[in-house]
């Protein structure tokens, strides 16, 4: 028998944690996950011993690529990405005030109504998760 006939256990279990990986219902979004995570940051690790090296933490690697995205968005478009503005919306519990709020601090703009772009969490959530006509109830 030739060798390609046989699986290495090595390309099983890739093939298992791919399978795993896609059949695992989808958690919040990572610029929702990553926004309650600058917002209430974890205590810090304990400081390592000398002489070893301290873990590496993808979700700040990961966070930060996601919020790299989102300022080369606002500077191509002027405005921020709805999947952003979703984020902020389920993070702030669809308080529009604290979202301003916390647009004007982190953006440090004083024209956050450019940025928000007459969009409110309403209508963000409109736009994120439409109603078909087939659900609407009938008259």
């Amino acid at each position: 028998m030739s060798p390609s006939m046989f699986f290495s256990p090595k390309i099983i279990v890739v093939m298992f944690v791919l399978a795993m990986i896609t059949c695992v219902p989808a958690k919040a979004s990572t610029i929702e996950h990553c926004l309650r995570l600058k917002l209430n940051p974890p205590p810090p690790a304990p400081r390592a011993a000398p002489g070893h090296r301290t873990k590496f933490d993808l979700n700040r690697v990961v966070c930060k690529d996601a919020f790299r995205a989102v300022g080369h968005s606002v500077r191509v478009t002027g405005k921020l990405p709805w999947s952003y503005l979703g984020a902020l919306c389920n993070v702030f519990g669809d308080n529009d005030q604290k979202i301003e709020h916390y647009i004007k601090d982190a953006f440090r703009v004083n024209d956050f109504i450019k940025l928000l772009d007459g969009r409110s969490c309403a209508i963000v959530r409109k736009k994120l998760h439409p109603t078909s006509p087939s659900s609407l109830p009938r008259p």
